[in-house]
């Protein structure tokens, strides 16, 4: 049946816009297109048509949805799987259930999807891999997973990844094959920039760049054409490695700017390489080059024992160990026990680079606690702490987490005094700053840098304010300047949080803006600022965001040369989204009216276009303080002009269920039936809420049981469409008769589902239904 004549049947009267009734805030689920409604069976559930689990059944599911790519269903299945492998007694499987390829298959397509939970699942499995098919993470394992995400196509999904691998499954570094990989494809897609920024930010991830990396990221420069500037970045990024001369590298230069006909860059490009790395080629002995290559490699493959095994062998060959020896055995271990035991085998003393390597390495893989304890154990040792040591700390400190608590902050200042202890500010403070000295012995600006935007982020910011003062003339005394404009807007951030009044936070923002020699404020910068502005409230009478000042650090904005952006009006209408479901209707009208005046800004801002996005969240923002019809204005225009998303459907489709306006959310269904659009998950779940909240659950459990996604191959009822019936169910006591239809027309579904879902107890209310 078509979805205009599915709502047909449902019945609407004529359009009408009506505000909606006070609301408690919900989460804002999206929806689809239906077909409907069969007629749904209302006796008594039979025992006999139970889905009887069975690891076995859910298996051969799971290899059926593979091809299909079905990603919905295989979230349900690995959900009834997970349950089953986690019984205890004689339910519980005796055998792994999947083998390693169809783990390979799943792997591949979740990865290919590539959404958040998507690869949260993804994670899960790695996780309990030895229990699905009986082998351990590994490399294959993680290669399967980078191949989706390159088929995907999300740049940014997938250097996080590679980057955050140390933290996943078996702490794995990723392996300069894997980086390769990634980079390949920036090449061959012309995403030279990302593949840059890339080779620049992979040794947080514990691998370095090699010359094969470098030559992955010149070939594409050539390839695209790159302005000579460009290559020059890279040969300075090149050049804070530790990498030697190569001459095979030095003709790929050359010829790469022969092809473009560019005969004096050639010789000019060589030469530059030439003089920057020649000298760290003589200083490097070929047969301990070779090595150094194969300690490292044993003590990544075969472990420190190996490693250090390897050493003692080379050294009747006459080689002897170094400090620097200890790096190669210690590059990829978070491990004390194996620095000490190298240490002792080979007759060496750590200094500060193996245990920023070991704080670093414990870092990277998320033990925080462990790499505080590395720091005790050196200064024990006898180093003196120094920004190798202190730096990672700090950050981990600091940024590990949304929300930072005091004592993290705390802790991070007491590892900055150790630094600053050993470097002591100077007796004589009138020298003048030399032109270019950014950095001092001592604490440098990234510290700063981070501390400061820790103390805006702090919910005890008056706490920090003096503390920040103080660390700000400190800065001055040791001839530090703040390098990153992020470090100015943080600085702001603590200003203006401790300030009286908006007039006295933008005072504060530009008294620090103007500083001398403060760097300019970039767009992230000005965003972050905006963002804090408009969380601002001083007493009763300035509760909320002041449009005129936030439009007058736009105004700065724009006189700086920066582009407004979507993300600029974002911010300020999703915070005023999010108050007034703070607010009982009766209190909305002054956030309906700056969200009003927002949109006067944006229409009248004849710099700027917005997108589809804008829209969507301007729509959002009017249902939610109660202007339904101006969301469903804004709705028509996107319809009109073809700009509508998903998102888009959803929005609106929720405004129609929030302002128990049922005509306008058909009429919005049928329009995108004539059209042949399809509802993706979300949307479907959404269009469940509309008919829930406009008091049609019945229908909603129809259209559930029999029509949901039948001719989708992504898109099936899942826990969130049984959450929402479940709360709507609640109000009239039908929790067991929504559960009892659920398990007897999706009996998969109920399979899947936790035996708690928001305080209902499924499976023992279910089963005294059916007895």
């Amino acid at each position: 049946m078509s979805l205009s004549r599915a709502v047909a049947r449902l019945g609407y009267p004529a359009c009408s816009f009506a505000r909606p009734i006070y609301r408690q805030p919900t989460s804002r689920r999206a929806p689809p297109a239906f077909r409907v409604q069969r007629r749904l069976s209302t006796v008594k559930h039979d025992p006999s048509l139970s889905y009887v689990p069975d690891v076995n059944v859910i298996a051969d599911k799971i290899r059926q949805y593979v091809p299909t790519a079905n990603v919905g269903a295989l979230h349900q299945q690995f959900y009834g799987l997970f349950r089953m492998l986690g019984e205890t007694g004689e339910h519980k499987p005796t055998a792994p259930p999947l083998r390693e390829d169809d783990i390979h298959n799943v792997l591949s397509v979740l990865a290919m999807s590539g959404r958040h939970h998507d690869l949260d699942m993804v994670v899960k499995i790695l996780t309990d891999l030895p229990t699905l098919c009986g082998t351990e993470v590994g490399v294959a394992e993680y290669n399967v997973v980078l191949r989706g995400l390159i088929t995907n196509g999300n740049p940014q999904t997938i250097f996080n990844w590679l980057i955050n691998m140390p933290q996943k499954p078996r702490n794995m570094t990723p392996t300069l094959l894997q980086w390769h990989m990634f980079f390949e494809w920036c090449a061959e897609t012309g995403l030279v920039k990302v593949l840059q920024h890339s080779v620049s930010k992979m040794h947080r991830s514990g691998r370095r760049p090699t010359t094969k990396t470098f030559e992955i990221l010149f070939k594409a420069l050539f390839d695209t054409g790159a302005p000579i500037k460009k290559f020059y970045e890279a040969l300075d990024m090149m050049e804070q490695t530790s990498l030697t001369y190569d001459a095979n590298f030095a003709q790929l230069l050359y010829d790469g700017f022969v092809k473009l006909g560019l005969m004096d860059r050639a010789q000019e490009m060589r030469d530059v390489y030439w003089k920057r790395f020649s000298e760290r080629s003589k200083k490097t002995d070929p047969q301990m080059a070779e090595w150094m290559e194969s300690i490292e490699k044993e003590a990544e493959e075969m472990g420190i024992n190996a490693a250090v095994s390897l050493c003692k062998s080379l050294q009747k060959d006459g080689f002897k160990p170094f400090p620097h020896t200890l790096t190669l055995l210690i590059r990829h271990t978070h491990l004390l026990d194996h620095l000490r035991y190298a240490e002792a085998e080979l007759d060496l003393k750590a200094n500060i680079v193996q245990w920023a390597i070991l704080i670093n390495n414990a870092v990277r893989i998320g033990d925080l606690s462990g790499a505080l304890s590395i720091y005790e154990e050196s200064k024990a040792a006898g180093i003196v702490p120094g920004v190798p040591l202190v730096h990672p700390l700090v950050n981990a400190l600091c940024t590990g987490s949304s929300n930072i608590d005091d004592a993290a902050i705390d802790r991070a200042l007491e590892l900055y005094r150790d630094l600053a202890e050993v470097a002591p500010i100077p007796e004589s403070q009138q020298a003048p700053k030399t032109q270019g000295h950014r950095h001092s012995s001592g604490p440098d600006g990234n510290l700063y840098n981070i501390l400061f935007r820790a103390f805006g982020a702090s919910k005890n910011v008056k706490k920090y304010f003096p503390i920040a003062l103080s660390l700000l003339e400190e800065m001055e005394a040791r001839n530090v300047e703040l390098e990153n404009p992020m470090a100015v807007s943080a600085l702001v951030i603590v200003v203006m949080r401790c300030s009286s009044s908006f007039d006295d936070a933008l005072k504060g923002y530009k008294r620090i803006c103007k500083r001398p020699n403060a760097p300019r404020l970039d767009a992230r910068g000005y965003q972050a600022i905006l963002n804090s502005l408009t969380q601002l409230s001083f007493g009763h009478h300035e509760t909320l965001p002041s449009i005129w000042h936030y439009f007058e650090i736009v105004k700065d904005m724009r006189m700086a040369g920066i582009e407004v952006t979507a993300p600029v009006y974002t911010i300020l209408l999703r915070h005023l989204a999010l108050l007034s479901a703070e607010l009982p209707p009766d209190e909305r009208d002054p956030i309906a009216a700056a969200v009003r005046r927002v949109h006067d800004h944006l229409t009248l801002d004849p710099s700027f276009t917005p997108d589809t996005a804008l829209w969507n969240q301007l729509m959002d923002s009017y249902q939610r303080v109660g202007l339904f019809a101006e969301a469903y204005r804004i709705w028509e225009m996107l319809f009109i002009t073809e700009r509508f998303t998903q998102a888009s459907v959803g929005i609106i489709i929720d405004a129609c269920g929030f302002a128990r306006s049922w005509p306008m959310a058909a009429q919005v269904c049928l329009k995108l039936s004539k059209i042949g659009f399809k509802f993706n998950q979300r949307t479907w779940n959404a269009w469940i809420e509309c008919m829930c909240r406009v008091g049609k659950l019945d229908d909603a459990l129809k259209v559930v049981c029999l029509e949901m996604g039948k001719d989708q191959s992504n898109v099936a009822p899942d826990v969130n469409t049984v959450k929402i019936l479940l709360s709507f169910a609640a109000k009239t006591n039908q929790q067991d008769e929504v559960m009892n239809r659920i398990k007897r027309y999706l009996p998969q579904l109920w399979h899947t589902l936790p035996n708690d879902l928001d305080g209902y107890f499924i499976r023992e209310r279910t089963i005294a239904v059916d007895s």
